[in-house]
């Protein structure tokens, strides 16, 4: 399995299209396999870099360490962070005009463009409706 960050919005969008797409679309393992570089290039466009809007849901955290055979009773687990979808349109907005102005720098820089475009056409319509936002580390 291959590791992806995908958007995950607080609450459906009244328009579901935008995020059917972005389902099909099958984003985010480029953006996961390329995040520290994308990390270092918002630093260099000084936006927040798109692992500032991780979170996870408590839910999905106490499964993952059951799993792992932790016990999360013993744990202060993070509340779930949401974060308003203009300010990650922001930063994938910056990250693609420097993704595509410095190509050479990034090992495969097409499918990290279209993780950002799929990324952003689902923030554009989260922003439009007031929907809030955070990224999600998932094993695909």
């Amino acid at each position: 399995m291959a590791l992806a960050i995908l958007v995950t919005l607080e609450q459906e969008l009244p328009d579901p299209a935008p995020a059917a797409a972005y389902a099909k679309a099958d984003s985010g393992k480029a953006v996961a396999r390329e995040a520290d570089r994308l990390d270092t290039a918002a630093r260099t466009v000084h936006v927040p870099a798109l692992t500032f809007f991780l979170s996870e849901s408590p839910a999905a955290l106490i499964a993952q360490l059951k799993e792992e055979g932790f016990d999360p009773a013993k744990m202060r687990l993070p509340p779930e962070q949401w974060f308003r979808a203009a300010d990650g349109l922001q930063s994938v907005r910056a990250l693609i005009a420097h993704v595509s102005a410095n190509l050479n720098n990034f090992k495969q820089p097409n499918p990290i463009l279209r993780d950002l475009k799929a990324a952003e056409a689902l923030l554009t319509a989260a922003d439009a409706a007031g929907v809030r936002f955070h990224f999600t580390k998932v094993n695909r």
